[in-house]
């Protein structure tokens, strides 16, 4: 079963760069994907959304979500499982973005962006909609990107959530 799932991963994974050659997806693929690096667009929203009176609690919470996404997994979990990048088995694909030095499950961009998503639909539908469409493109774009395997963002997703369900709960 294990293999099988290996065997998917992989094969997505090669399917994404098929479409390598449009060469403005690429570009949104990159853009999308870098707005997520060290979480700056989730901690540029909540540094906005803790100006406002009404939005102070959401963000506070996002907060709590985006620095507990990082310590789960990032921190815990890459460091026990130390899967590492399809970029990183296979050398031989040219991929757009430079290679993440650090491993790949779960995807830290993944987890973070549905943790603080989750929290703001919580707090409010119409934004955390919003919230998560981002954070589905985002996830997408690590999955395009040829730095994550779907497996990767699949646990990244399911986590985030749960995190995010977890810190609004508390």
């Amino acid at each position: 079963m294990l293999n099988k799932i290996k065997e998917y991963d992989k094969k997505i994974a090669f399917f994404m760069t098929s479409f390598y050659h449009h060469h403005f997806l690429n570009e949104i693929m990159k853009t999308i994907s870098s707005c997520g690096d060290f979480g700056m667009t989730w901690l540029i929203i909540i540094l906005v959304t803790n100006l406002f009176e009404p939005t102070r609690a959401m963000s506070i919470d996002m907060l709590i979500a985006l620095i507990s996404a990082t310590l789960v997994g990032q921190i815990t979990i890459k460091s026990i499982v130390k899967r590492k990048r399809p970029c990183h088995i296979y050398k031989d694909i040219k991929i757009l973005v430079p290679i993440p030095n650090d491993l790949s499950f779960p995807s830290g961009h993944t987890t973070s962006s549905f943790a603080c998503s989750t929290v703001m639909f919580l707090y409010n539908p119409f934004l955390g909609s919003i919230g998560i469409l981002y954070a589905i493109l985002t996830a997408i774009s690590r999955l395009y990107l040829f730095v994550h395997y779907l497996t990767d963002i699949l646990f990244g997703m399911v986590l985030g959530i749960t995190i995010g369900i977890i810190v609004y709960i508390i």
